[in-house]
């Protein structure tokens, strides 16, 4: 700049300049004054406005003005020497180099006591290097300066929480929320510690993601189900059983109870009715409710006295309270019901530890004559196959899937676990021949989908893979967290080797 320039020298406000690590008075061409408020003071233009007032100007080179301001001089002249430290630290910070960052950072908080964006940084180089205990000492320092600045608590509630000093980070958190209430940063903090819960209102919508607190979440979910629709429409039985299934997957069974509740009334006597009341009997159970669940669970069966998984919800009622001669014949009857229920079979022939091979091997036979009895049920086959897969006897298993398939075509959770164990056998032929037998797949089971994008992708066919990923993360009938995943899997498809198989998995 030339000699000629008019400055004009601005008083920062304390907290700012010390925020930003600029000394308390800052010289402004008036040309640029006026701008100043929209633009911002950036601190690599600051530094060269001290540097060219200090060297060229009349007014910074006199030595009487300099004598006069003394203290506003120095400040400056700190401010310009730290420049070069100042970016050795950020080179280090990009390169990881924590060291290196915490000697620089040293060096500029010793020449410029004042500049607490140095201490800011020299803090988290701290906490990078897992030096936990200087961190909150420097924190404590500046905090004054940077209260109610939401990323400062957020920086200072993750070293609580690393010191696993969980009520201070839990504080810390809050702060950031009070000064930001959709700091993400914060909010995903305070779901880690279980103080706040992340929900979907919307399971298939991205944009109904939100946080509420732990011990509140029934509470807002019922008030908000209890709202009118627009025009004062009632929500459906097929709302509260998405719900329903929702929070069963989460294990919120305060709310599935509610959700359940909610779809039995919703359902009437409809088709909906089983899963709403067998659900509702569950979730008691799960709550521990067990004189509640066995209440419910003999009132269903009574008045269903055809479903095979009244009396399977019985028999774990029954069982859950102690009473096993009745939990044995409530499974008897469900089996003469349906000699396929596969809750049935699993506690009538299968060991306490599924996972157990010297039980299963022992409960085998038992099974298999059962079965050989009951051959032309898809479920008995299937559970059969199950419990080859437990023993070691992958190919028999694979048979026996294929023969409950050919039993129940239409079953696409069934063909899903079929093809899922074939996928871990790396059999992706046989997944991509038998998919061609069942015509237009976007109107199946997102888990056929994703077995067929699976297979696509194992045989190398990246162009079908893709577009069988794509068309599930477009599915806007799905859960959005299947189609993040679907979308996850596009972007991985040139970048890494093909994934374990049997991703979608059974269930």
């Amino acid at each position: 700049m030339s000699e000629g320039v008019e400055w004009v020298l601005i008083n920062l406000d304390e907290k700012m300049a010390k925020r930003q690590g600029l000394p308390p008075q800052i010289p402004v061409p008036k040309d640029e004054f006026e701008g100043l408020a929209d633009k911002g003071l950036p601190t690599a233009k600051a530094r060269k406005w001290c540097s060219d007032f200090l060297n060229n100007s009349e007014i910074g080179k006199n030595s009487a003005w300099r004598k006069k301001n003394q203290k506003f001089v120095v400040a400056m002249e700190s401010f310009l020497d730290t420049g070069p430290l100042w970016d050795k630290a950020q080179k280090a910070f990009a390169e990881n180099d924590f060291e290196k960052a915490i000697s620089t950072l040293k060096r500029i908080t010793v020449q410029s006591e004042d500049d607490h964006a140095a201490k800011l940084n020299l803090a988290s180089a701290y906490a990078n290097s897992q030096q936990y205990e200087p961190a909150l000492k420097l924190f404590k320092q500046i905090r004054e300066t940077y209260a109610g600045d939401p990323e400062f608590h957020v920086a200072v509630g993750h070293v609580h929480l690393r010191m696993a000093n969980k009520d201070e980070a839990t504080n810390e958190f809050v702060l950031a929320l009070e000064a930001k209430p959709d700091n993400q940063a914060a909010l995903d903090a305070l779901a880690q510690l279980g103080v706040l819960v992340k929900i979907y209102e919307n399971p298939r919508d991205a944009t109904s993601l939100l946080f509420v607190r732990a011990d509140s979440v029934k509470d807002y979910l019922v008030g908000e189900w209890e709202k009118p629709l627009e025009g004062g429409a009632e929500r459906d039985a097929s709302f509260f059983l998405e719900q329903l299934a929702y929070h069963e997957r989460e294990k919120r069974w305060d709310v599935a109870l509610a959700a359940a509740e909610r779809a039995a009334k919703a359902a009437g006597d409809g088709p909906h009715r089983e899963r709403a009341e067998l659900a509702k009997i569950g979730a008691l159970r799960n709550l521990s409710q067990f004189e509640e669940s066995l209440s419910a669970a003999k009132a269903y069966a009574e008045a269903a006295p055809k479903s095979a998984g009244a009396q399977v919800e019985l028999a774990r009622s029954y069982a859950a309270a102690g009473q096993v001669d009745e939990a044995r014949a409530a499974i008897e009857r469900a089996l003469e019901i349906d000699p396929g229920d596969l809750g049935a079979i699993v506690l009538k022939f299968w060991p306490d530890d599924p996972n157990d091979i010297k039980q299963m091997n022992e409960r085998v036979p038992a099974l298999q004559a059962f079965v050989d009895a009951h051959a032309s049920s898809p479920g008995a086959v299937r559970s059969l196959a199950r419990a080859y897969l437990v023993v070691g006897r992958e190919p028999e298993a694979l048979e026996l899937f294929e023969k409950a398939v050919t039993l129940a075509p239409a079953d696409d959770d069934l063909r899903s676990e079929w093809w899922t164990e074939l996928a871990k056998q790396q059999k992706w032929d046989d997944i991509i021949k038998n998919a061609s037998t069942l015509g237009d797949m976007k109107t199946r089971d997102w888990r056929l989908r994703w077995n067929e994008a699976e297979a696509y992708q194992g045989l190398g066919r990246q162009v079908e893979a893709r577009a069988c990923f794509s068309a599930i993360n477009f599915d806007e009938n799905l859960h959005v967290d299947i189609r993040r995943r679907a979308k996850r899997a596009v972007a991985s498809l040139n970048e890494t080797p093909p994934p374990m198989p049997g991703m979608a998995g059974p269930g």
